[in-house]
């Protein structure tokens, strides 16, 4: 993937992000499935699904369920702060000064007064990058801004250098990876401890996008969806 598909991931699926937010959590990785009685319960999940069910049992006093998913969150708050640190770095280099302001000598003074209003709009031009605005210094609208400035867009800004393009493709990549990690938009795999039932082949688990999981084996082929083996 380009440095703009990862700026669009960003962008398209920050509502995602948010909707997850409140959303109740999803099974955990690897996903718990039968596989023909002998890997009903895979260790790596019983074990999280131990440590759950202590972390959130009812008998333990003041155990309550959180109302925001904090994996997301984390994920969020990193991601925004990623993001507006490069758009910072990258508007502290590239980013020219507003136009100073002039003052009129007098109301006639025709001149003074287009000079003062071309002053103030250049200073309020929406597509500079904002310090101080709270609106603006977010994740979608950095990764939107940072979007423009490495496609070049017209702007009060001087030409990127190489390693200002390298900056903010290191930063575009690990933020999608962040976003897909966290919606589950990319398939996972990993080899399961427990051997093929009929070659004693390696297994696989595949899954985590979104899909129904599956096992595959890479001896003999055969893969196991659920209950039924194919």
């Amino acid at each position: 993937m380009t440095t703009a598909n990862h700026l669009h991931t960003v962008i398209n699926h920050w509502g995602d992000l948010q909707t997850a937010l409140g959303t109740p959590q999803a099974d955990t990785w690897p996903p718990v499935m039968g596989i023909a009685r002998l890997h009903e319960h895979l260790k790596a999940t019983e074990t999280a699904v131990e440590q759950r069910a202590l972390e959130r049992s009812p008998d333990q006093i003041g155990a309550t369920v959180a109302p925001l998913r904090i994996s997301i969150l984390d994920t969020m708050t990193g991601i925004d702060r990623q993001l507006v640190d490069v758009a910072d770095y990258i508007a502290a280099a590239v980013q020219r000064p507003a136009v100073a302001r002039v003052r009129s000598a007098s109301p006639t003074d025709t001149v003074g007064l287009q000079l003062a209003t071309l002053a103030m709009k250049d200073a309020a031009d929406g597509r500079r990058w904002s310090y101080t605005d709270p609106r603006r210094r977010t994740a979608p609208f950095a990764a939107a801004w940072l979007l423009a400035r490495h496609d070049g867009a017209d702007g009060p800004f001087r030409e990127l250098t190489g390693v200002h393009h390298d900056q903010i493709a290191a930063a575009a990549r690990w933020a999608a990876g962040q976003v897909e990690h966290a919606l589950e938009l990319t398939r996972r795999t990993q080899v399961l401890e427990r051997p093929c039932p009929h070659c004693r082949g390696v297994l696989r688990i595949e899954g985590g996008d979104g899909q129904d999981p599956a096992v595959r084996c890479r001896g003999c082929g055969r893969k196991w969806t659920g209950e039924a083996a194919a």
